[in-house]
């Protein structure tokens, strides 16, 4: 996400705290904070995504391969 959005975010929670917002600015604020959200879950599905496990064995695993053996 870009730094100028983020800076609205910011923005929008500040006036949000001292003086309120508009409908237009609260559908404006909803909607950025679900593309950051979104963005924020994506890159974290990649670095877990790249993530390993070491077994006791020796074995690098998949964190993924990992969580599904450990709910067993």
């Amino acid at each position: 996400m870009e730094k100028s959005k983020i800076d609205r975010i910011n923005a929008l929670a500040k006036k949000a705290k001292a003086i309120g917002l508009t409908e237009r600015e609260t559908a404006e604020r909803d909607a950025l904070r679900k593309e950051y959200l979104a963005d924020m879950r994506a890159a974290f599905k990649q670095q877990l995504d790249s993530t390993y496990v070491q077994t006791a064995d020796g074995a690098k695993i998949p964190y993924a391969e990992y969580a599904k053996l450990s709910r067993h």
